[in-house]
């Protein structure tokens, strides 16, 4: 029922949000029959005041009510699909579950951003979470809706490695034996873990919007890359991401009015060195190999569309990975969804799994990675 209306009412509805930087996620689920009802996605509205995290958290710093007009941004919003997509059922809402980076839900708390923004990038909620048993919770009464509703907003790990990638964590079930496997978050604030069950290391990569509008005319960002892989194989585009002479200065015109001008390969060669980047300083940190991962999860909206085979091809991933890949979907709204399907006893076990996993976590930033100049150079060429 993905976008539909629903007309059969109800006595409880959940509703699962994974907050991203560009695009808003939503699952509303029947909380009494244990079942989804519908989803749908969004862009983020805060879009216009920044593509991406870190010139957001400058537009919160700039003035005193900023951050409360991005809260309310989203907020509105969603409150606007709600209504559109549930009809009558809106009035059934009786909790919401936030997933999402860091960044995002900080705004959506009401926390200030300063300390995301200066060295030592200290996130507000850390202590929270840390005494209050991994999970903040709130109460508040909907518009058009007269009985009170929770508000969950799910644990991350650090200033910029958020709820996302350790409530896919959890869902996906990895870091449970010797073998490390990799979750990599594909979207504009990329994010990375590496996780066994003894030890893990989680970093982030600020990618900007760039896998989603790499090329004018091309809908999806996996669209991009596939023409610019092409584009590669056949020879128009070097090694080093230089156009052949012929298209130096035109680009080159593809159908449903693609052009790839240079401009476009060095945005992508930015981005996608930034993942290679950050998985090769996550294996530096575990002192293991691209051949020692055991599985490969790739989530976010990029990675369900994206061809393998062109992730190889552009050096976005290690070519060791070939065998290993798993494509997730949005396992951050998914995450949300099991915690919201969950029963009290099995909700406290997701909450240890997550403060498990937080714990023998080490998140990191990557310019504090040995050498990290001279592998993220090394990350931007093609295979």
């Amino acid at each position: 029922m993905t976008g539909q209306k629903r007309t059969t009412a109800m006595n409880e509805i959940g509703v699962a949000v994974d907050v991203g930087s560009t695009t808003i996620g939503v699952c509303c689920v029947d909380l009494i029959h244990k079942t989804e009802i519908l989803s749908f996605s969004f862009a983020n509205p805060q879009y216009i005041y920044g593509a991406d995290v870190v010139t957001r958290i400058k537009y919160c710093l700039d003035n005193k009510g900023n951050a409360k007009k991005m809260k309310a941004l989203v907020e509105n919003v969603l409150q606007e699909k709600l209504m559109e997509k549930l009809g009558v059922d809106y009035r059934y809402i009786r909790r919401i579950a936030y997933s999402g980076n860091t960044v995002m839900l900080h705004i959506l708390r009401g926390l200030s951003v300063e300390g995301l923004a200066y060295a030592p990038f200290e996130p507000i909620d850390v202590a929270y979470y840390e005494s209050k048993g991994f999970l903040c919770e709130h109460n508040k009464v909907l518009e058009r809706n007269d009985c009170e509703v929770i508000y969950n907003y799910l644990p991350g790990f650090s200033a910029f490695v958020g709820a996302d990638i350790l409530v896919g964590a959890e869902y996906l079930q990895i870091g449970k034996t010797e073998g490390y496997e990799l979750l990599i978050d594909l979207g504009t604030n990329g994010e990375l873990l590496l996780l066994n069950k003894e030890r893990g290391f989680a970093t982030s990569t600020a990618c900007g919007p760039v896998f989603d509008y790499v090329i004018s005319g091309a809908k999806y960002g996996s669209e991009s890359i596939k023409v610019i892989a092409n584009c590669v194989k056949r020879g128009l585009i070097d090694k080093t991401g230089k156009l052949v002479d012929t298209f130096f200065e035109t680009g080159i015109s593809l159908d449903r009015n693609f052009t790839i001008k240079q401009e476009n390969i060095r945005n992508l060669q930015l981005a996608k060195g930034a993942i290679y980047a950050g998985i090769e300083c996550l294996l530096k940190k575990a002192g293991i190999t691209a051949q020692d991962v055991a599985k490969v999860y790739i989530s976010g909206g990029l990675g369900f569309y994206m061809d393998k085979r062109d992730a190889f091809t552009l050096k976005i991933l290690p070519k060791e990975f070939d065998n290993k890949i798993i494509i997730s979907g949005n396992t951050s709204l998914e995450g949300a969804k099991r915690f919201l399907l969950s029963d009290s006893e099995k909700r406290v076990e997701i909450l240890k799994m997550w403060e498990n996993i937080r714990k023998c976590t080490k998140s990191f930033e990557l310019a504090t990675c040995e050498r990290f100049q001279e592998i993220y150079l090394n990350s931007l060429d093609f295979i």
